[in-house]
């Protein structure tokens, strides 16, 4: 592959690589079955308002503290319909249509990959099903509750051992939880019940607690996420 291809490779691998209790992956996304054994009626209004808006096109912002001291702010825009997503870290920009990925560090240039010639287990492999972790962490809600007009709060279970790819944090999925304790969320939804904001705290064993934010705004809007002008990947990085 090309040089400045591998630098961006290795910072979309490394960047959420943690301690203990994360680790990076990313195959597709298969449910698990809910931890809670009845939803009451306000948890099973919340998960349909969270699948609800992850079906229609969104932008999306994150803010996330990381462990190690690291800490995350991203944005984007996704349509899993339309099969489009964008995003940008700071120190990655990616751009997903269809079949075809395009990925590049700030300033350099777009590299093109696709997606129907990777390997099953290369390490740019998109789930686009559930590109920003909407799907996997309602399905991760153990208990919820309306506190207000516009907002539910409950716990859900980050441990995602019975998931084949990671859903934190909401918006940027990269981290893999092991033996996490059962966490408290809440999540606001604005008069028309569209999901508009998560946050939640995960406490590791071996880090202080860890504050994530994700934003939704735009819900229901046409996006404009159009290929960009890229150089092609090494065919070597499909063998």
């Amino acid at each position: 592959m090309k040089t400045g291809f591998a630098r961006a490779l290795v910072a979309a691998t490394l960047v959420f690589v943690t301690a203990c209790n994360f680790s990076p992956t990313d195959p597709d996304p298969v449910p698990s079955a809910k931890p809670s054994p009845s939803p009451t009626q306000e948890e099973a209004d919340l998960v349909a308002a969270l699948r609800r808006t992850q079906r229609v096109p969104h932008h999306f912002a994150v803010d996330a503290d990381l462990p190690k001291n690291e800490h995350l702010t991203a944005s984007g825009e996704f349509d899993v319909t339309k099969r489009l997503y964008r995003s940008s870290t700071g120190t990655l920009d990616r751009i997903v249509v269809g079949d075809d990925y395009y990925q590049r560090e700030p300033g350099d240039s777009w590299v093109h990959v696709d997606l129907e010639r990777l390997k099953a287990d290369s390490q740019l492999h998109f789930g686009m099903a559930d590109a920003t972790g909407l799907l996997q962490f309602a399905d991760a809600i153990t208990d919820a509750h309306k506190t207000g007009p516009n907002t539910y709060s409950g716990r859900f279970q980050p441990d995602t051992e019975n998931f084949k790819e990671p859903f934190l944090p909401i918006g940027a999925p990269s981290l893999w939880s092991i033996g996490m304790r059962v966490s408290p969320f809440t999540v606001t939804v604005d008069p028309k019940g569209w999901v508009v904001g998560v946050s939640m705290e995960l406490t590791p064993t071996d880090s202080p607690t860890l504050r994530m934010d994700a934003t939704l705004s735009a819900l229901g809007q046409p996006l404009d996420v159009e290929k960009p002008d890229a150089q092609e990947a090494d065919e070597a990085f499909y063998e």
